[in-house]
Formats: structure tokens, sequence, C-alpha cells
């Protein structure tokens, strides 16, 4: 393998990245239709806030758990209960706190079928058995050491992941047409090796959340009078 070759990323993060990859997480706007409807996200300029905002959220608050996640894939037995107790209580809104876990089930099952030369039944039984819920942002960790990802390559996976489904939902809601929405997306993941520089070192004990006002719009959202998404 020469040089250039081997900086060649993993063929496979197209698959799980890409939009027709069966994950479930299209069902959700993680906000942002309930910050559109009270008023937060008038225009083009507030939605590009928005984005900068979502990104640094789930690299403080998510993605730590999914370091910890990564890093107890071949171990899990051991190091995953703590991570998935933590979470359990971490998300307090019981509309997200649904989402991670029917995310985690979805995830688990689809490479279950994906990839069955890998044990992801034991997992899920383990699961089961120790009655721990499937949080999606641990259980993303593991699949993805599972199948050969690098750290850096699962991070910034799970970043592209939830940044794409927020420009999904925007174009959606009609918020904006999907040449301004990929315009914004570059601008965001620009962003995201120096975010993930930050958090590729955090566990899951040192998750923290900065975006009150994006939580309180998630926590509005099951009394919206009529709504698109599930969350």
């Amino acid at each position: 393998m020469n040089q250039q070759e081997s900086y060649l990323p993993d063929i496979r993060l197209f698959q799980i990245t890409d939009s027709a990859f069966p994950s479930g997480s299209f069902a959700f706007s993680y906000g942002l239709e309930s910050m559109a409807k009270l008023g937060r996200i008038r225009d083009v300029a507030d939605f590009r806030k928005y984005m900068f905002n979502v990104l640094t959220q789930i690299s403080r608050s998510e993605m730590p758990f999914v370091n910890s996640g990564y890093n107890s894939a071949s171990e899990f037995r051991q190091s995953l209960a703590p991570v998935m107790e933590m979470l359990d209580a971490f998300i307090t809104i019981p509309c997200l706190h649904k989402a991670s876990i029917m995310q985690g089930k979805v995830l688990l099952q689809v490479m279950r079928m994906v990839y069955p030369e890998h044990d992801f039944e034991d997992v899920m039984g383990w699961l089961q058995r120790n009655e721990l819920s499937t949080h999606y942002a641990p259980l993303f960790g593991i699949v993805c050491r599972a199948i050969g990802f690098a750290h850096m390559e699962t991070l910034s996976a799970y970043a592209y992941i939830s940044l794409r489904d927020q420009i999904s939902a925007a174009i959606k809601l009609g918020m904006l047409g999907p040449h301004q929405a990929q315009g914004i997306l570059g601008e965001v993941l620009g962003n995201v090796s120096s975010e993930i520089n930050l958090i590729k070192d955090l566990e899951y004990y040192e998750a923290y959340r900065i975006a009150l006002a994006l939580e309180i719009a998630q926590a509005n959202h099951p009394g919206l009078y009529s709504r698109l998404f599930q969350n």
C-alpha cells in the first residue's frame, strides 16, 4: 500500500453515514421543530447559529458516551453498565430518553443483519439480561470499534450523522432549501475536527450540557399542537 492509499478512510464509513442507512434517526428533529415554532429560529442566520450550537452540544453531552462505548467494546460486560446507567439519569427529557433507547436498539438490530460475523446479538442479550437500556451513543461507539473503525473516524461519523439529520429536518420543515442547507452543513463540518480534538479523551462521567434554550425546546416538543417529528 502506498502512502496515499494509507490515508483513505474505511469505505464502510460511507455506508453507516449514508442517509439510506436505516438507523431510525429521521423520525426525530432533536428539538429543531420546537425551536422554530417557539420563534427561536426565524431565518437562515438563526439556523446557522443553531447548527453550531448543536455541534457544541452533542460534542460535550453525547460524544463522551460514544468514547466510553468505544473504549469498552472489547470488555463491555465489565464497563458498560455504569455508562448506560449514567446516560439513563443524564437524559432527563422523556422524549429524548425514549429516542436514544429506540435508536440504539435499531442500530444493534441493523448491524446484526449487515455484519453477521460480529456477535452483536451477544451485546443485545447481555443488556436485556442485566435490564440495561440500549442507549444509542455508547452503542454507536461499541459497534464502530467492533467493525474496525478508528476512534476519530467513529467520532466524525457520529457528528456527521447528527448534523446531517438536522439539515434533513430543516428541509422537511420548509425552513430552507437544499442548496442553502448544504452550504450551512459545509460550514459547520469545518468545525467538527476542532470540536472532536477537544472531547476525544472525555469519558461518560465528564459529559455536560451547555445549550439550555435547546433543552427547553426539546422538553416543549410533546406539547406542540401539531408536529411532524416524534421529538
